[in-house]
């Protein structure tokens, strides 16, 4: 049995031209349609159906995701294509993910990263996910991007960012700052990130009829902060929404960036800044008001955070 991804030199056309010949010469018959960032091919052949996603990647041949790896033809068709595994999927069903809008043919779904730490930017990232697609997202290891490491996030955040339609909103330190200090709220700022995020996302995925949040305050933030964008979509929140494909691929694409950014400050500010708001925390902002001076903290820290009155 073939791995549920395989990893494919060739390009998507001619996979799916190797795939078309193999129904015909099977004497069945080959079925394809568009998909976003993709194409899905069904084969009918005598044995039964085979379904399968093919996604171009960024450095050149393609990714297939079979429906059912362990349908019959499924490993002629990995022989065939000369597929190779392209991850390897630890059992995780506790933490298993499905579409908690299971009626929508296309859905967005957003998370934050960054929101608890005193260094670094606050992320909120966007993914849109279909019907067709959102399992691919689950065999690709989407997830609570905090079960994961942060080498592992960077890495399959590249993986995600090349397959679906994905926006990443960063508030650097400076401008989080200035926002904090008009709106006064960390629930309104995130709202309106998160809806930024979602409209953006959306605007790339038009059949979207839904959208999926983490649930931080009240929820009729983002949902104003939408309407006031033009965008009247059904908004579900609610608490652990990471159990969304479309969200937990979200928190993974912010996580990453949260990261990335987060090194760049360091390398400005000349010290590593660790994450979290914890005793170390407060030491690295010490010797950084030490040698840097207190306006520092405006440009890599979240200034209302008590730290900032402790280190001051």
């Amino acid at each position: 049995m073939p791995a549920k991804s395989i990893t494919i030199a060739r390009d998507a056309a001619a996979a799916l031209a190797a795939m078309a010949a193999y129904a015909r010469d099977a004497g069945g018959v080959a079925d394809t349609r568009p998909l976003q960032n993709g194409t899905r091919i069904v084969l009918t052949l005598p044995s039964g159906a085979l379904g399968l996603n093919v996604y171009p990647s960024k450095g050149g041949g393609c990714k297939a995701v079979f429906d059912q790896p362990d349908a019959p033809d499924a490993e002629a068709i990995a022989a065939l294509l000369e597929g190779t595994p392209s991850f390897v999927k630890a059992p995780r069903a506790a933490g298993a993910v499905g579409p908690v809008v299971p009626d929508a043919a296309c859905w967005g779904g957003s998370d934050e990263s960054g929101k608890g730490d005193y260094f670094g930017p606050l992320v909120v990232a966007a993914v849109a996910l279909t019907a067709d697609n959102w399992r691919v997202a689950e065999a690709l290891g989407a997830q609570d991007s905090k079960s994961l490491t942060d080498r592992r996030a960077t890495a399959l955040a590249d993986e995600l960012r090349g397959a679906f339609p994905n926006e990443v909103v960063t508030i650097l330190p400076p401008r989080y700052n200035e926002l904090y200090a008009k709106l006064r709220s960390v629930n309104r700022l995130l709202a309106w990130a998160h809806a930024r995020a979602i409209e953006e996302v959306l605007a790339r995925a038009p059949g979207a009829t839904a959208a999926v949040a983490d649930q931080f305050g009240d929820e009729a933030l983002i949902r104003d902060a939408l309407f006031k964008r033009g965008r009247d979509v059904r908004l579900v929140q609610m608490p652990r929404a990471e159990r969304d494909p479309a969200v937990a691929a979200a928190s993974i694409l912010a996580r990453a960036e949260f990261l990335r950014r987060l090194d760049a400050l360091g390398r400005d500010a000349g010290m590593r800044l660790p994450k979290g708001a914890s005793a170390q925390v407060e030491a690295v902002a010490r010797a950084l008001v030490a040698s840097r001076g207190a306006e520092m903290l405006t440009r890599v820290a979240k200034r209302h955070f008590r730290t900032t009155q402790r280190v001051i």
